[in-house]
């Protein structure tokens, strides 16, 4: 475990190809490329555990589908980036699940308002619940890890309407929430427990994180985020549940990066340390050269923040030998 840090954290999402780098002849390959990360002064690495798609990068008892099947790719990215002195925190993709995954599981699946189950586990499901923490006991039982964090925890977009959600709801509250129509007090209170069912449940894991005496951290959305996809983060900075936080920059603006980072700043204010994500290459688009992503770094230095992190890696190598001479 790595505890020492640079002033500044620099991060990145620690994304590889399987088809080219699952092979043990490739070790050394993924050995280099931790070097040209130091050189960059990383600090933080984030390597996939659980994808979207239900598919994990290490040997898992709960979860099959393996992406790297030839090296366990958790394991070799925790010992290398150890070695360069990076924290290492797999990023753990909660409720978004595969096709498959969820047909095995239909009584789990959020529903929305007109009955369509989507590829996202239900929130509020006790027996999803636990099948994720099983996971994450899991990861940080069997890896020297510095910490979780957590991605898509957060609905795919509103709120859920399966009969354990209406139900749980209206025996607390003796409302039935598929006969509300208009917004009120009662389509607000409908939601707020929606969004207390995804804050109650990173408070659970870093329950279960924080007693390993790891970091727990998590991608969020922009401050629209509770209305959105009900990921009430704000609350989770106020009652400290996450050790920091690493809000979307995923925006090809510098003015409205900017808009982002002053939002965001005003909900977090010094309450956790702030790490912006900078979209290098997403699928909203892509930021050109390493002049153009130092921009988005000197808005990140000019506002205080104690660091970034970049998405992703496959983005980044590209212009690591331009930005590493001007960062």
């Amino acid at each position: 475990m790595v505890m020492k840090m640079s002033k500044e954290v620099r991060g990145v999402y620690f994304h590889l190809d399987a088809q080219v780098y699952d092979s043990p002849r490739k070790i050394q390959d993924i050995e280099n490329i931790f070097k040209e990360l130091s050189e960059l002064g990383i600090t933080l690495i984030f390597p996939l555990a659980k994808n979207t798609r239900s598919q994990v990068y290490y040997p898992s008892r709960f979860l099959k589908n393996r992406v790297f099947k030839n090296i366990n790719f958790l394991d070799t990215v925790t010992r290398i980036a150890h070695e360069y002195n990076m924290e290492v925190h797999p990023q753990y993709c909660v409720f978004s699940h595969g096709e498959d995954f969820m047909k095995n599981h239909p009584e789990w699946a959020f529903t929305d308002r007109s009955g369509v189950k989507k590829n996202f586990v239900c929130p509020s499901s006790i027996e999803a619940r636990e099948f994720e923490k099983d996971i994450v006991r899991e990861i940080i039982d069997n890896y020297d890890i510095d910490g979780i964090s957590l991605d898509y925890i957060r609905s795919p977009h509103g709120v859920c309407y399966c009969e354990k959600c209406t139900s749980k709801f209206k025996s607390l509250t003796g409302i039935d929430p598929n006969k509300i129509e208009d917004w009120g007090d009662e389509m607000y209170g409908w939601w707020e427990w929606q969004r207390l069912q995804i804050t109650n449940f990173v408070d659970e894991i870093g329950e279960i994180v924080h007693e390993k005496n790891l970091k727990l951290s998590a991608y969020v959305w922009t401050t629209s985020a509770r209305w959105d996809v009900i990921q009430d983060w704000p609350a989770w900075v106020r009652r400290k549940l996450l050790d920091f936080i690493i809000p979307t920059g995923y925006v090809y603006s510098l003015d409205m990066f900017s808009k982002i980072v002053r939002e965001d700043l005003i909900v977090v204010r010094n309450i956790i340390p702030m790490y912006i994500c900078i979209g290098v290459r997403t699928s909203h688009g892509f930021i050109e050269n390493a002049f153009k992503v130092m921009q988005y770094i000197d808005i990140v230095r000019r506002y205080g923040l104690p660091g970034y992190v970049f998405f992703s890696l496959p983005g980044l190598l590209p212009l690591i030998n331009d930005l590493k001479n001007i960062i």
